[in-house]
């Protein structure tokens, strides 16, 4: 598992890794980016998920060259760019807003980029008329200008214009913010057949938690100007290193425990992993509950039990037999259902978890490894 803060692996021969070393940001005394260290292999999209205010955004233009760090080293491809301004890194921006000419039409938006680097008429005409193809805007779209585009034609002609200039880094700054949610989820599988067609190195902003784990090579999950934890979406969401971690990557059960070699530690349990109904068998630890609240979600439901003991699941189950508030169930979770968090900064590590001396968030003590 990769540390917090931890610099990724990059090849001697990997010319177009994108690199943050112990970069630091703030405003006057207001700290908002701290001693952040990452890198992303070329060709590969990292997303940086977080809350509002958390600093992603900022991390976002320290590496376009909008901000200058206040420490630290920016390097794009091998070279240090820290100083440099945007217009001298070759990074493909994509504002939140889009931020298209609006006396231009979609076509001339695409092309200005080219023109600022002079490359000739004909060639220019080549390049923004194949981009404009590969993010689907039709011959007719490409002569509007962006009033007269719906937002999500705006985000292709937006997107169009940061790939044309075949950038060394695509950076997307909350890219489908303000679409709705089929246009939302059409684009962004679109978005992620582009990039790996192109195969450009790109760093997304989202505070979307579906759309980092569903586009995303790499995901790393910011707050408080610090960057908790890098890796695969897939490693990230089932072992976090921190409960906050836990918390905005999907729904989670923490309750406080404690692990063999941690003094104190949270205990995760994911509502998937957690098994419903009258006997809830072929779980390890199964507990009596009555059911407070169901929440119908299309395929599936969320169920919130109280048991017994005074321990609160919230469990994710496919319809089937109808669950009724005030309902009596028994709750499950299997051996390989937990996952324990310490509360220091350290590496995580599965263990056996039993549940005893039932309080209000629950006590659990490890009974070996």
């Amino acid at each position: 598992m990769t540390p917090a803060n931890a610099v990724l692996p990059v090849r001697a021969d990997d010319p177009e890794a994108v690199r943050l070393a112990g970069v630091s940001f703030g405003y006057g005394s207001v700290p908002v980016v701290r001693d952040v260290s990452l890198a992303v292999p070329a060709g590969q999209l990292l997303t940086l998920l977080g809350p509002s205010g958390c600093g992603k955004t900022t991390l976002l233009k320290l590496l376009g060259g909008y901000l200058t760090p206040t420490t630290g080293r920016v390097e794009l491809r091998g070279r240090d760019m820290t100083r440099l301004p945007p217009e001298k890194r070759n990074a493909g921006m994509m504002f939140q807003n889009y931020a298209l000419f609006p006396h231009l039409t979609a076509r001339q938006n695409v092309a200005f980029g080219l023109e600022v680097r002079r490359i000739p008429r004909a060639d220019r005409a080549r390049r923004v008329d194949d981009m404009l193809g590969r993010v689907g805007l039709s011959p007719a779209e490409r002569d509007r200008k962006p009033a007269a585009l719906s937002g999500g034609q705006q985000q292709r002609v937006a997107l169009a214009r940061a790939l044309v200039i075949e950038p060394h880094v695509l950076l997307l700054d909350e890219p489908l913010a303000n679409l709705d949610r089929h246009l939302r989820d059409q684009l962004r599988t679109e978005l992620r057949s582009l990039q790996r067609q192109t195969g450009v190195t790109t760093v997304m902003v989202t505070h979307d938690q579906e759309e980092a784990l569903s586009v995303s090579d790499l995901v790393g999950v910011v707050a408080a100007g610090r960057v908790l934890q890098v890796g695969p979406p897939a490693e990230v969401y089932a072992r976090p290193r921190t409960p906050f971690v836990a918390r905005f990557l999907g729904a989670a059960n923490l309750f406080d425990g404690k692990a063999v070699g941690h003094p104190a530690a949270v205990v995760m349990v994911r509502p998937e992993h957690c098994r419903i109904g009258p006997e809830a068998g072929g779980c390890h630890w199964v507990w009596p509950g009555r059911v407070a609240d169901v929440t119908f979600l299309g395929a599936e439901l969320l169920a919130e039990v109280v048991c017994d003991n005074a321990l609160s699941f919230r469990v994710r189950t496919r319809p089937g037999e109808p669950l009724e508030r005030g309902q009596q169930v028994k709750v499950g979770v299997p051996e390989d259902g937990v996952w324990v968090i310490p509360e220091a900064d350290q590496d995580s590590a599965p263990c056996i978890v039993h549940i005893r001396e039932p309080r209000i968030g629950g006590v659990c003590t490890p009974e070996g490894l």
